[in-house]
């Protein structure tokens, strides 16, 4: 079982690796710095159980523990500008908009194709619409990091933004 919770100091940035250079360190040396500074919040996927996955550690790793990150993603305040929504969404709001940023999303390389990437993307958009609840936010923008990523999240009703296809958004409301 696999439970989503805040980052904190405790849990094994170290030991993360989607096989992506760029995501691991800035889980590994911005992720905690953003959220002390309140430019970001990161939650991980960790395992619900402190104890051994089957008896096991994962493919080349450490055993696993409470602390063991099996995925990440960020979520920032942000606004985007009109002229770069879908030109059918971009008539009904002003010229610039609130957002919610999801800035990261990564799943440890031994554990993607497996429906994590789905359970991180479904809390992210329930973290933001609650959220949007309180403070306002007309929805979710998402920078692709390649075609592959835009797809993923088209299939779950992301929108590439005018002129701009890898830069998806998503209506909360």
């Amino acid at each position: 079982m696999i439970r989503l919770e805040p980052l904190t100091g405790r849990h094994d940035r170290n030991g993360f690796d989607c096989g992506v250079e760029a995501l691991n360190v800035w889980l590994r040396q911005t992720a905690l710095q953003h959220q002390a500074r309140g430019i970001s919040r990161t939650f991980v996927a960790v395992p619900a159980v402190d104890r051994l996955v089957d008896g096991e550690a994962l493919a080349g790793s450490d055993p696993v523990t409470s602390s063991t990150v099996f995925g990440f993603y960020a979520l920032a305040s942000a606004f985007v500008l009109l002229d770069e929504l879908p030109s059918d969404l971009a008539r009904r709001y002003p010229r610039q908009i609130p957002v919610t940023r999801l800035g990261r999303l990564a799943v440890r390389a031994e554990m993607q194709h497996q429906s994590l990437g789905r359970l991180l993307l479904a809390d992210a958009v329930n973290r933001a619409r609650g959220a949007a609840q309180a403070v306002g936010s007309a929805g979710i923008v998402v920078d692709a990091k390649n075609d592959a990523a835009a797809r993923f999240y088209q299939g779950f009703g992301f929108r590439p933004c005018e002129d701009l296809p890898l830069k998806l958004f998503m209506r909360l409301w």
